[in-house]
């Protein structure tokens, strides 16, 4: 398959902005393993949520070598490729902001702000939606029944997420969330291969 010179270009910039989301999430766990007393200490929670984004995001930067099989790419499709990664930047930002001092710790930063972030999980999940499609109906074939019920149960999640104030509910998400992201791109690279 011969690279599409107009995806060549549009793949530079997907670069710089998965590779500041990997950093972000990289960066935030260094400053943790540097100073784990520093900004509330470890909290499960937003570790398990922390490592659910960092496995989502490779995975995705992953899979968008499948935007090479576009045909033709107007301005739309550019942009909209280009918020689709700018989503996954804003959810990596928001488990690291720069200022926690009205929070106390990253655990109490999630639950109260719990609305912005799985509203920001939400919209990546719908964004998904869109960049398969894009990548074409082989695409959605390849994926199965397994892809909507991974969406349908992501989009649970986030629900969930906003409406409890539980922290127990919370480390019982964030640790589905991650053990079933972890098995469902397993699952998916044992049966999907590069063609």
């Amino acid at each position: 398959m011969e690279s599409d010179p107009v995806y060549l270009h549009i793949r530079v910039v997907l670069s710089i902005i998965l590779g500041l989301s990997i950093t972000t999430l990289v960066r935030g766990l260094a400053s943790i393993i540097e100073h784990p007393a520093r900004r509330g200490g470890w909290s499960g929670i937003h570790l398990c949520w922390v490592l659910w984004t960092l496995v989502s995001v490779v995975t995705f930067w992953w899979w968008e070598f499948r935007l090479g099989e576009v045909r033709q790419w107007t301005f739309g499709l550019y942009l909209f490729v280009i918020a689709y990664c700018a989503s996954w930047y804003m959810l990596c930002v928001l488990l690291f902001p720069d200022d926690l001092r009205e929070y106390g710790s990253y655990e109490q930063y999630l639950l109260q702000r719990r609305a912005g972030f799985f509203g920001m999980l939400a919209l990546v999940t719908v964004l998904d939606l869109g960049d398969t499609a894009i990548k074409g109906h082989s695409r959605w074939q390849m994926l199965g029944d397994a892809y909507p019920l991974h969406a349908g149960i992501m989009l649970v999640i986030t629900g969930i997420g906003i409406a409890s104030r539980s922290r127990q509910v919370h480390l019982g998400l964030a640790l589905v969330a991650l053990i079933y992201q972890c098995g469902y791109f397993l699952a998916e690279y044992f049966t999907l291969g590069v063609d």
